[in-house]
């Protein structure tokens, strides 16, 4: 068995490994350059700033990269809203993650750095965990946002980089980091770096793993923010490639994370794939590109069965939410609404097509003929609201098993 040799692609080269070429797997014109930005008014969501999207898988390396990433136009902030933490069924979650992190690597009463730590919900769930101190780094970390102070939680806002003493951290979290990094070796180059003869302190990350992506044709989860897609094992070998020494990559959250735990025991060296690797990958961006056009039909098909005779409504503002409006096209006009839990988004706008967010409640005074829901994994705990706010309304998750359920 021998690796693929077509190089289609004739843009810019891999990021990752730096070889040029590779095979397209998703090509989009024209997406809006961020997600989940909070636009207060439809007009400021109709004209956000836009980017395009060409997904191109690296026959070197096997990392999935969109080459027509605009860094340049990315405007991280306060404004940036991607949390999740207002669902009791993620919440549940991340504090099972925060508990088994802090358990497993002995990190109680101990220093903890979170890279990238958004609002900082999941260094609070660190340190309620029994971390003793958490030190949650993000350049867009708002106090005010953060709420009720933690002793044990120190904000730092500002971004991680070669400068970043880590002497005194026993551990390192990471999550939803890397997909948003152009080149995300040089971060874990950086950081392999200063952990130099810490050969005990963990590298603990999570990303989103983009075998399911691929084999669902899961074409809403992929969107301008994230610049690269990658497969367990190619998450796996970044790492090694970086000087790290995986100890576990596991997957999590209905097969939609890998979590990857490491220390810094090995010597950085290129990144290299083997040949059934990569056929597997160029087979899987095969039956990407037919998955997706399968499900795109069959749910463009549903939406407009549904609005004819009643209203329609997403459950998800974020990237999701955002990137499967965008992918609707004009039958997006069919979209009354998206309902979304977390509060910091109710009465905001969907960037791109400026589709209203709206509360749960808002569902006991307007009641929806069918929910689309963003995410299977919360599909029991939107069921319960719709059953409280909405009987009746029809339920089809996005994902493999889509189907329309009363």
């Amino acid at each position: 068995m021998s690796a693929p040799t077509p190089e289609a692609y004739a843009g810019r080269a891999c990021p990752l490994c730096g070889r040029p070429g590779g095979e397209m797997v998703h090509e989009v014109a024209t997406v809006p350059v961020h997600s989940c930005l909070v636009m207060d008014t439809r007009s400021e969501a109709r004209t956000i700033a836009h980017g395009a999207l060409a997904v191109v898988l690296c026959h070197g390396c096997g990392a999935m990269s969109n080459r027509l990433f605009a860094e340049q136009d990315m405007a991280y902030s306060a404004r940036y809203e991607d949390s999740q933490a207002f669902s009791a069924t993620f919440l549940d979650y991340a504090r099972g993650l925060a508990e088994r992190w802090v358990a497993d690597w002995h990190l109680e009463g101990r220093t903890v750095l979170e890279i990238g730590a958004g609002r900082g919900d999941f260094s609070r769930l660190l340190a309620g965990a029994g971390a003793g101190r958490v030190l949650a780094m993000d350049p867009t970390v708002d106090p005010v946002r953060f709420g009720e102070p933690d002793a044990r939680v120190v904000l730092l806002p500002e971004p991680f980089g070669d400068g970043t003493v880590l002497s005194g951290v026993d551990a390192v979290a990471m999550r939803h980091v890397l997909e948003h990094v152009d080149d995300p070796g040089a971060l874990l180059r950086a950081l392999r770096r200063g952990l130099e003869g810490r050969p005990d302190v963990p590298v603990l990350v999570e990303l989103p793993e983009a075998g399911r992506i691929l084999a669902e044709g899961a074409f809403w989860d992929v969107y301008h923010e994230h610049c690269n897609y990658l497969t367990r094992a190619v998450a796996v070998e970044l790492f090694e490639a970086a000087g790290f020494e995986v100890r576990s990559a596991t997957l999590a959250y209905a097969d939609q994370y890998v979590h990857v735990e490491a220390l810094p025991t090995g010597r950085p060296r290129p990144m290299r794939l083997s040949d059934a690797d990569l056929v597997g990958l160029v087979r899987d961006a095969e039956r990407f590109r037919t998955a997706a056009s399968h499900q795109l039909g069959w749910l463009v098909r549903a939406i407009e069965e549904h609005a004819r005779s009643g209203r329609v409504v997403l459950w998800g503002s974020g990237s999701k939410g955002t990137a499967f409006l965008h992918a609707l096209g004009p039958v997006a006009a069919a979209v009354d609404a998206v309902i979304d839990v977390n509060p910091h988004l109710s009465g905001k706008y969907v960037a791109g097509t400026g589709h209203q967010i709206l509360a749960p409640a808002a569902l006991a005074e307007d009641a929806a003929g069918l929910v689309v829901a963003m995410n299977p994994v919360y599909v029991d705990e939107i069921r319960g609201e719709l059953d409280r706010l909405s009987p009746g309304a029809a339920l089809v998750a996005l994902g493999a098993d889509a189907s329309v359920r009363s």
